[in-house]
């Protein structure tokens, strides 16, 4: 028989929100992230461990202006058809690496540019203008600095900073798990969220409201500082886990520790390792309405990153396409938000 108390797992779903309305939020995370900097990066990434031994987070990439070029156009072809068009939540990292120090591990704030791209700005300026993109927080470096202090000064870190791939090893298979937690107490250097926070503000205008912890890794003593910047909706509840791998089961969509708490109940990856193509996307979001709750889609930026896998990128946006026709097919009246639409509703419901 089963364990009667396994019940208590499903209590966040019980307890939940209800909506009447069909919202869909897609959500994207890593924007802004570099990782390999130059198709040479690759090429010594595939020399050292292996093809096999790679993952599609090895051939993940800054977007390029090709890239939100493509999605954009995508996202255009939507506009006239709902009276709420597409939108995608653009999460970003505000810091990447400073391949210029070589004395000690520093970051450059994306508000000051890029290693490789120039005109990203612009790119970012014109999807925000046409609504095709909305910016949200997702954190300062993406990883546990502490551990890549510690890194930078071996000799496999040194070799991956020479070869400006600093983080490669952390795509390989079997390591993934790599330097994960920078809103973990492990990491010594989590109050650097309070400069990403005041980095996001200074290149898109305004505070993020919501964020999603890099590594969907957050404890319970660093809420606090999320709330001191402004954070009121933290993203995908139901995959976060504190460091010492405790699930969070607050009720979703609903207020606790002075915030909201969102979930990601659906996903578009259609890669051959993760096999979430629009048909299961479009049966996750018949359920999330079925349940009267948001549908929202988990869709990585790593999806169209295309500088190293255009190949990639090519079916992803084909797969974003046949969602939208079947979301128009049998959800004409669905309305596409963003993730702090998302926050303010629940918000504005809080205080009638």
């Amino acid at each position: 028989m089963k364990n009667p108390l396994k019940i208590f797992e499903y209590l966040p779903y019980y307890l939940r929100k209800k909506f009447n309305e069909k919202y869909i939020i897609i959500e994207s995370d890593d924007w802004g992230l570099e990782r390999g900097l130059t198709e040479d990066s690759i090429r010594r990434l595939e020399k050292k461990y292996g093809r096999d031994k790679l993952t599609r987070w090895s051939y993940d990439s800054l977007e390029t202006s090709e890239d939100l070029n493509e999605l954009y156009e995508v996202l255009g072809n939507y506009k006239n058809k709902f009276e709420f068009p597409p939108v995608i939540t653009a999460n970003f990292i505000t810091h990447n690496i400073d391949y210029s120090s070589q004395q000690k591990l520093n970051f450059i704030p994306i508000s000051k540019g890029f290693n490789n791209e120039n005109d990203l700005g612009q790119s970012y300026k014109t999807g925000i203008e046409n609504k095709f993109i909305f910016p949200q927080l997702h954190g300062y470096s993406h990883y546990n600095i502490s551990e890549l202090k510690q890194y930078f000064d071996t000799e496999t870190g040194r070799e991956a900073f020479n070869e400006k791939f600093f983080l490669r090893e952390s795509t390989v298979k079997g390591r993934l798990k790599l330097f994960h937690g920078e809103l973990s107490t492990k990491n010594k250097e989590s109050f650097r969220f309070s400069e990403a926070s005041d980095v996001f503000y200074e290149m898109f205008g305004f505070r993020s409201k919501t964020v999603i912890p890099p590594t969907f890794i957050l404890d319970n003593e660093l809420q606090k500082m999320l709330k001191e910047n402004g954070i009121t909706l933290v993203q995908s509840s139901n995959r976060l886990l504190t460091s010492d791998n405790k699930k969070f089961r607050y009720p979703y969509f609903q207020k606790r520790k002075g915030m909201f708490w969102s979930v990601r109940r659906a996903r578009l990856d259609p890669h051959e390792d993760y096999g979430y193509f629009h048909e299961q996307c479009i049966a996750s979001v018949a359920n999330a309405f079925d349940s009267k709750m948001p549908a929202i889609i988990d869709f990585h930026r790593v999806n169209f990153a295309g500088r190293y896998a255009p190949g990639y990128r090519a079916r992803s946006i084909k797969e974003l396409k046949l969602m939208f026709d079947e979301i128009y097919n049998r959800w004409p009246e669905a309305k596409f938000i963003h993730s702090q639409n998302l926050n303010d509703i629940l918000w504005q419901q809080e205080t009638r």
